[in-house]
């Protein structure tokens, strides 16, 4: 009995130190995309603040000549093999409101879709350098 339960404890625990999360943190770069066909760069650097949580920093342009500049934090809400995936939200103002994020993410690729009452579209990043 008590041999079984050491089993079944050893095989739970190898199980779980099997899943390494994958951390995002770093420089990513790329672009944006809007389903009007607005596109332009975009640069990430993510932050990890816990297991579950990333602050991110976005800057890029729209309209090729207005720079961006805004942080969110992204919830890491579950992985799936190699991908990590994450939601998030941030108020831009009155003129943009407020933009939902639901993304996935692996060591070099990121892609969020975003919305809010008045825009939708995708980030696509890919990360700088190998760590």
């Amino acid at each position: 009995m008590i041999r079984r339960g050491f089993l079944s404890l050893t095989a739970m625990l190898l199980a779980c130190a099997t899943v390494i999360a994958t951390d995002l943190s770093g420089c990513w770069t790329g672009c944006w995309q809007d389903c009007d066909g607005h596109h332009g760069p975009l640069k990430a650097s993510f932050c990890k603040c816990d297991d579950y949580h990333y602050q991110v920093v976005f800057t890029g342009r729209f309209w090729k000549i207005f720079p961006f500049r805004y942080t969110v934090t992204l919830d890491v809400v579950g992985h799936e093999g190699d991908k990590v995936f994450l939601e998030g939200e941030s108020y831009l103002g009155r003129l943009f409101g407020t933009f939902t994020y639901s993304a996935w993410a692996t060591e070099t690729d990121f892609v969020a879709d975003y919305s809010s009452c008045k825009y939708k579209g995708q980030f696509i990043l890919r990360r700088d350098c190998c760590k």
